[in-house]
């Protein structure tokens, strides 16, 4: 397990250098001029456009650029953002609170719905029932977040006014105050995951309904709970959390629409205003911080396999 475990660590630099690396690329092949948008469309003194871009690096090639940024972060240095000036890291250090809230709400509310729907979907004897749980899980896939969200707003926070509209403590300030806040754009971002969880539930009861420890266990004469609870739950738990990873990692670095319509100031709101505003030091910062909360996620998912099932073994 530690070896294993010391080998997936090892593996981190390696995804982040590449996926950096891709970012860098792509950002670079947009048309537009950084130093174009920081100085306004309006001025076109090209003596100014020259200075912004000396000031910034932006007048080295593609690959000083890149290497001079990963120079900066191995001693720990972000850069700093094109278009405020502000540090990356401290821009990031502020939005990460919210990202995080946000991410394991949504996953706590889609997991909570998702478990017992899915587990009965999967046990019920009618066919009736399981028709229409699916039709609802194939609802909650196909509905579009952002219209998910503004129908939110508009009903409870224009409306009903039983919400803040827009307004976000901060999570480890005010916790409380938090879970309210984070309500509505947790709602959104649980339906369409929860629907897939509960789906993945469902088809992984029913593939272990049927095994034989599981006729065995009914043989001897334990309850139809019983038997669900200890042999049928237990062993469909596998892929399950498998899914629940990557869903968490989703919500981490994928949140991007959920918090441009509730204006939360997290992670992913910070990168696509980033891409908007052409600003490659705080795009990197994102997508490097992003990249190693969904690696890390992963590997404790793979470590949760072990406890789950006691066959599986890293050497």
């Amino acid at each position: 397990m530690r070896s294993y475990l010391a080998e997936r660590l090892w593996q981190l630099p390696a995804v982040l250098l590449v996926v950096s690396g891709l970012v860098f690329s792509v950002m670079h092949l947009v048309p537009g001029d950084p130093a174009q948008l920081l100085l306004g469309f309006e001025n076109t003194d090209p003596v100014q456009l020259e200075r912004v871009r000396r000031d910034f690096g932006l007048d080295r090639p593609v690959l000083v650029q890149y290497g001079r940024w990963l120079g900066r972060v191995v001693q720990g240095d972000l850069g700093v953002s094109v278009r405020t000036g502000r540090a990356v890291a401290e821009i990031v250090s502020e939005a990460f609170p919210y990202t995080v809230t946000l991410a394991g709400y949504a996953l706590a509310l889609a997991v909570i719905v998702a478990l017992p729907l899915g587990v009965w979907a999967g046990t019920t004897r009618s066919r009736g029932a399981d028709a229409v749980v699916q039709a609802v899980f194939l609802i909650g896939l196909s509905v579009p977040a952002f219209w998910v969200g503004s129908l939110l707003i508009l009903v409870f926070s224009v409306e009903l006014r039983w919400f803040p509209l827009l307004t976000y403590p901060h999570p480890w300030r005010d916790p409380l105050g938090a879970l309210r806040g984070f309500l509505l754009p947790a709602v959104t971002l649980a339906i369409p995951n929860a629907a897939a969880i509960a789906r993945m539930v469902r088809a992984s009861v029913l593939a272990v309904r049927g095994e034989e420890y599981v006729r065995v266990a009914r043989a001897k004469g334990l309850s139809e709970g019983a038997v669900i609870r200890r042999h049928v739950v237990r062993n469909a738990l596998v892929p399950i959390v498998t899914l629940i990873g990557i869903v968490a990692g989703y919500l981490l670095g994928g949140s991007v629409v959920v918090e441009q319509v509730f204006a939360v100031p997290g992670l992913g709101r910070a990168g696509l205003q980033a891409i908007v505003q052409r600003d490659y030091p705080l795009l990197q910062g994102v997508v490097l911080i992003t990249t190693a909360a969904f690696v890390l996620v992963n590997l404790v998912v793979d470590l949760l396999y072990a406890l789950l099932d006691p066959r599986i073994r890293y050497a």
